[in-house]
């Protein structure tokens, strides 16, 4: 014959449905948290002043510029008039020319202006025809530079830049509790992913005694097989 027990389940109830025969409520002894060392990596970012160095500028620009404005210029009128205008396009084109090849937008045009018709009026001194022409012209364009250098000094700058870096941050947070409740005059320990407060659910339900003897079972079957097979004579009754 089968036999049965009946048994305590570690039963605190989750919010689902739990098999149980029946269930009851312990009080709890203790319940005590667990916590959990979470990373959480932050960004700061905060504005340091640095030096920045001078950048080499390139004569390239205002050259081609210059020789490509004094041309133009020079198609313009005749006489003198022909070597003002000579004179104008060669500082335009070298100051459009310096700009381009050297973009900087910080960097004041005054001084390449000023320097560019300095400079096309002492070239246009020189020579006659058109050897006097290109002395303007060539004048404009190193007025240009010089001028540009004079009034632009190349020296260092501060500048603003930010800076950024990753800090590694950490907290603990409470991943469950370990909770001990006592049920029937016996403590159980259990793990729960909420604060229970002072009582728990437990479930109640029978299970089948394993260590019952094997003979028992084996000896059921036989007395019921032997009852099957059993050959009656005729007249005979059960």
């Amino acid at each position: 014959m089968k036999k049965s027990l009946w048994a305590l389940s570690v039963a605190s109830l989750f919010g689902n449905a739990y098999a149980a025969d029946f269930v009851d409520t312990a009080r709890v002894i203790s319940s005590t948290p667990i916590y959990e060392r979470v990373s959480e990596p932050r960004r700061e970012c905060w504005t340091e002043t640095v030096q920045v160095a001078p950048k080499e500028r390139s004569m390239a620009g205002a050259v081609v510029g210059g020789v490509a404005g004094g041309l133009l210029g020079s198609q313009v009128g005749g006489g003198h008039g022909s070597t003002a205008a000579t004179g104008a396009g060669a500082v335009a084109g070298a100051v459009v020319g310096d700009r381009v090849s050297n973009p900087d937008s910080e960097r004041s045009a005054t001084g390449s202006i000023v320097g560019g018709i300095a400079g096309a009026l002492l070239g246009s001194q020189v020579g006659g025809g058109s050897g006097n022409k290109a002395a303007t012209a060539a004048g404009g364009v190193a007025g240009v530079l010089i001028g540009d250098r004079v009034a632009n000094p190349d020296q260092p700058r501060n500048k603003q830049v930010e800076r950024c870096r990753e800090v590694e941050n950490s907290r603990e947070v409470i991943k469950g509790y370990n909770v001990t409740y006592r049920y029937n005059g016996r403590d159980v320990t259990t793990t729960l992913p909420y604060q229970p407060g002072s009582t728990v659910k437990v479930g109640i339900s029978m299970i089948e005694d394993q260590s019952a003897p094997q003979s028992n079972r084996y000896q059921e079957k036989r007395n019921s097989r032997s009852y099957q097979d059993r050959r009656y004579e005729p007249g005979e009754r059960d």
